[in-house]
């Protein structure tokens, strides 16, 4: 045999380079980069990059979570401005809110790393009180993130109430709601001691079922609500149920939309933790933060549109009184403004899950803080 047809015969034993063999090394390729990134920073790599883009989006995405944050606000958005303050809140806040987290987004694509504000504000300012500025913002970050935990769950608590209350019996008693909040919190930490990429691909479901539900939410309201507000109803009528002064109620109404909005940085806790984190959670921050202001105000619009006269609904919700003094959550009275008993029921049974999923996620978050 010729060394031609050796090697030949040599060449054409060898396996060829497979599309997954590429993608693999590309991966180890730019995780060595990531790493390299961090080291130069004085930060070590401590925790498993298995976070792709996808997940970062989704995570964020179910984080924010504005159908169940406007759930929970609701109550609060009605009673402070009515319709027109809750819209134009809206979209004021989120305007602002989309600038802020294309700085957040900048910072980010330097300092891509677990903790987020609270390791940012160390690196940025000056080294004599960076020490103290950390520790505050670490600090009121932590805080943030444990009573954004604590309202998803009584949220949870709040829906599951409704579902029981829809079946005209007793609501749960406090301790009922208590001791269901702290076995909810208890399922959610035990999602959260998968592997990350696990994790991942849980918010990749989470995701899609919350833009599903808010999309099936919305359709059925608009289509099926006997009586809908007019336009000037939603974008002009005001309501004051606190009885403070309506210019001040106008200017703490835009702290619903604030919360709504509040997870769109998630991603950046969890930058250590995704792959090309220095371009990928930055573009996250920003899309999440443009999609949830979207999605919660075609949401918005849809739940308001069901209510034809806010006064008189928040008057009949609250004499409306079980035999324990509960009254329905206004957001489940609202789908029953517009549906029978089975429509209402779906519907809510969408949010509670929606609710499950974003606790998941708020969870997650506050542990890499």
């Amino acid at each position: 045999m010729s060394s031609f047809e050796s090697s030949s015969s040599s060449s054409m034993n060898i396996p060829p380079q497979t599309k997954s063999d590429y993608e693999n090394a590309e991966e180890e390729k730019q995780e060595a980069l990531d790493v390299d990134h961090l080291e130069k920073m004085g930060y070590k790599q401590e925790l498993h990059r298995g976070f792709s883009s996808f997940m970062s989006f989704a995570f964020c995405f179910t984080s924010t979570s504005v159908v169940v944050s406007i759930a929970l606000s609701f109550d609060y958005t009605l009673k402070t401005g009515g319709s027109g303050v809750a819209v134009w809140s809206w979209m004021i806040g989120s305007l602002f809110t989309i600038l802020v987290a294309y700085s957040l987004a900048e910072i980010c694509s330097v300092y891509p790393h677990a903790g987020s504000v609270y390791h940012w504000s160390g690196q940025l300012a000056p080294a004599d009180s960076a020490p103290l500025i950390s520790y505050f913002c670490g600090w009121l970050s932590f805080v943030g993130n444990v009573t954004g935990d604590a309202s998803y769950c009584s949220g949870f608590v709040s829906i599951l109430n409704a579902v029981i209350m829809l079946h005209d019996k007793p609501s749960l008693s406090t301790t009922d709601q208590v001791l269901i909040s702290i076995i909810v919190l208890f399922t959610w930490s035990a999602v959260n001691t998968l592997r990350i990429n696990q994790q991942g691909w849980i918010n990749n479901l989470s995701a899609i079922f919350q833009l599903s539900a808010t999309l099936i939410i919305v359709i059925v309201l608009f289509i099926m609500t006997p009586k809908h507000a007019t336009v000037h109803d939603v974008f002009f009528s005001t309501y004051n149920g606190t009885g403070l002064p309506f210019v001040y109620v106008c200017c703490i109404s835009i702290l619903s939309t604030l919360f709504s909005l509040s997870g769109y940085a998630g991603s950046a806790n969890l930058a250590e933790e995704t792959k090309d984190a220095g371009r990928t959670a930055p573009k996250e921050i920003v899309l999440t933060c443009i999609c949830s202001a979207i999605a919660g105000f075609v949401y918005l619009l849809a739940v308001l549109f069901t209510i034809p006269n806010i006064a008189q609904f928040v008057k009949d919700n609250e004499e409306n009184e079980n035999e324990n003094g509960d009254t329905l959550d206004d957001t489940v009275a609202t789908f029953k403004l517009a549906l029978s008993y089975h429509g209402t029921l779906i519907l809510t049974i969408l949010l509670l899950i929606s609710f499950y999923f974003a606790g998941v996620a708020s969870i997650t978050s506050t542990t890499r803080l």
